[in-house]
């Protein structure tokens, strides 16, 4: 069988039927927060652990969310994890009881433990999710510090990009790593919007096929994500006319892959 993940938000900016980042793995385990609630609904009462790649509003808003709607229903903690830099954003600029309120301060419904906990995570790192499923994070090039994943499961991997504007540690960890077959990587502008590009740390079209000549792998499925909405429709027929060798699908919410 293969194995799967679920893309609940793939786009890089909210609009109406467009959700921002975010990725279900299983029942406990998500990465990233950006549309849980209209993908998921009641399932997110379930959600344990949330590995998030950086602080930006559209990879974590649905925390707020998921706390507000299913606080009776939720019997463990949420337990957010990220770099340290993340965790540290999340608490002064984010749950601080002026924008939200500070969860890890309020109990549960039915328990003495808290609503919330943090957990560091640390770069190159591998962490056990349940028997034969593992998360790597990997460090990416953005405006804050931030990391895509490796998700391991049953000896296969997909990686994860996240928010970047140089794949050079992604694509060294395709190239020596034999268990990925397959990459999610983010595409935000298209090719004429260099300058933003550089400086939001963002790929474009262009960008993203130059970076991908550095793949020495020539099977592996590749995914783009996190594209602007406004700019969906120029960025696909860009990636179709450039894409050369490489199979290249754009993802869509609640779309399934398998690797």
């Amino acid at each position: 069988m293969k194995n799967k993940i679920k893309i609940l938000g793939a786009y890089g900016s909210n609009a109406k039927g467009f959700g921002t980042s975010s990725f279900y793995l299983n029942a406990a385990h998500v990465i990233d927060a950006g549309n849980l609630l209209n993908t998921l609904q009641d399932e997110c009462a379930e959600i344990e652990n949330i590995w998030l790649t950086h602080s930006h509003l559209d990879h974590i808003s649905d925390i707020a969310y998921i706390l507000d709607n299913y606080y009776i229903q939720r019997k463990k903690p949420l337990n957010i994890l990220g770099l340290s830099a993340t965790l540290n954003a999340i608490k002064k600029h984010f749950l601080n009881d002026v924008i939200w309120p500070d969860f890890s301060k309020i109990k549960l419904h039915n328990s003495n433990e808290m609503c919330v906990t943090y957990a560091n995570i640390i770069l190159g790192q591998s962490y056990t999710l349940k028997q034969g499923e593992y998360l790597k994070a990997i460090a990416t090039d953005h405006t804050v510090p931030s990391c895509g994943y490796v998700y391991t499961k049953n000896q296969s991997s997909i990686i994860i990009s996240a928010d970047t504007y140089s794949l050079t540690e992604i694509i060294k960890e395709i190239n020596e790593n034999d268990s990925i077959s397959a990459a999610v990587i983010e595409c935000s502008f298209t090719s004429n919007m260099h300058k933003l590009a550089f400086e939001s740390k963002h790929l474009t079209s262009k960008i993203l096929f130059e970076e991908l000549k550095k793949i020495k792998k020539d099977k592996i499925k590749l995914y783009v994500n996190h594209m602007k909405p406004s700019l969906l429709k120029k960025i696909t027929e860009e990636i179709a006319q450039n894409r050369g060798k490489y199979e290249i699908f754009v993802l869509k919410d609640e779309e399934v892959i398998n690797f």
